[in-house]
């Protein structure tokens, strides 16, 4: 049950949830529950804003049984089966702190200490604040229907299981210095916090990673137009398929110039995606940028006068130690082998040599890369000796 306390504008109706990435905060917490194995979740409200009920039959529709309720018109039907997770408003867990405290017992509250740090926690006595996560017993929802006016949920139920004797779990004061359990205070914050997640970031070469984060900037201003998350969705697809037709027309240097945009533009939509939960998705449209990637490569070799066996023997060998580079994607030294940097590669070699000879050069490198890694690793695995 994850509670949210909805902001109200100067006539006292729900304004709209503060937007991370285009969605409100709440988006963004339950995709993160979803993503540890929780999938019955209730996001309670008093009062809802427009456009939540919308987002609910989102996620409803993108699997797991997400349930907007209101806590004055809680039923019996509506409770969980046995022990929910409860999150206070404007709370954040890192992945790590979540799925501990998934695996507390029943009827255990998380505290943190006092201190100044711990100011925006709510405070249970002089010692100690509630840390805004408990793990309850369903039970106790039936109590909600003698909720005092004014009263949060949140502060409600923690307040009542203490005073049925819910045992006490201390969350470390490392644990809010380090990050992994915050009190947000502003849209700002979930935006760093989430950003952050998604940024580390699944890119497999060291050339995606410095394209970005130069083009993180963009991804708020961004997210937030529907019309430019379309096109910029679109974008590689269309400018790659650009890039074969230029390399066709014979003009080399700018097909592998046009497909070095295209790669770039690709890792601008990779991290659109990741704000929309996409990443493990089928993703058609990357198969289709690669297409375009290897019938750009072909049809360069061949209007360089390359024989259809060479052309098709050195753009196998390009794409094979691309993917075998993959393989081992945390190896920081095959992190430096991608699309982007070997069509980079190929188009500054080409301003000194002829494209047959780059390409050349640039496998050699590439089979000298794979092996050196690979043997790094059978070393450490101590299946070679010095020798």
């Amino acid at each position: 049950m994850i509670c949210v306390e909805t902001p109200l504008d100067n006539f006292g109706a729900p304004a709209m949830l503060p937007k991370i990435f285009g969605k409100p905060a709440i988006f963004h917490q339950v995709k993160q529950l979803q993503r540890l194995g929780v999938d019955d979740i209730i996001i309670a409200v008093d009062a809802i804003p427009g456009e939540l009920p919308q987002l609910v039959e989102q996620m409803r529709a993108e699997g797991g049984n997400v349930r907007l309720l209101r806590p004055v018109n809680f039923s019996e039907a509506d409770y969980f089966d046995g022990p929910f997770l409860l999150v206070a408003p404007e709370l954040w867990l890192d992945d790590g702190l979540l799925q501990e405290v998934l695996s507390w017992k029943a009827n255990s509250v998380g505290t943190v200490e006092e201190g100044p740090a711990n100011g925006l926690f709510e405070r249970i006595d002089l010692n100690r604040r509630w840390s805004g996560v408990a793990v309850l017993e369903a039970g106790i929802l039936l109590q909600s229907k003698e909720m005092p006016e004014g009263w949060s949920l949140a502060s409600f139920l923690l307040r009542h299981s203490l005073q049925l004797g819910a045992s006490e779990v201390a969350i470390s004061q490392q644990r809010i210095t380090d990050g992994s359990l915050l009190h947000v205070s502003s849209t700002g914050d979930y935006e760093k916090i989430i950003g952050s997640h998604f940024l580390e970031f699944r890119q497999s070469g060291t050339m995606e990673a410095v394209v970005a984060n130069l083009s993180g900037g963009l991804i708020a201003p961004v997210s937030q137009r529907p019309a430019l998350m379309a096109a910029f969705g679109w974008a590689p697809v269309v400018v790659s398929i650009a890039s074969v037709a230029v390399a066709y027309g014979g003009h080399i240097m700018a097909a592998l110039a046009v497909y070095v945009l295209a790669l770039c533009l690709e890792t601008l939509r990779q991290q659109l995606r990741a704000i929309e939960y996409h990443v493990k998705a089928n993703d058609y449209l990357s198969w289709a940028i690669q297409f375009a990637g290897t019938a750009t490569l072909l049809a360069s070799f061949w209007r360089s006068g390359e024989s259809l066996v060479d052309m098709s023997f050195l753009t196998t060998l390009l794409v094979a130690l691309v993917l075998m580079s993959h393989m081992s994607p945390k190896d920081r030294t095959l992190r430096t082998i991608s699309p982007l940097a070997v069509t980079l590669s190929l188009l500054i070699g080409l301003f000194l040599f002829p494209l047959s000879l780059v390409a050349k050069s640039v496998i050699v490198i590439l089979l000298g890369l794979n092996i050196g890694a690979r043997w790094g690793q059978m070393r450490n695995l101590g299946q070679l000796n010095s020798n």
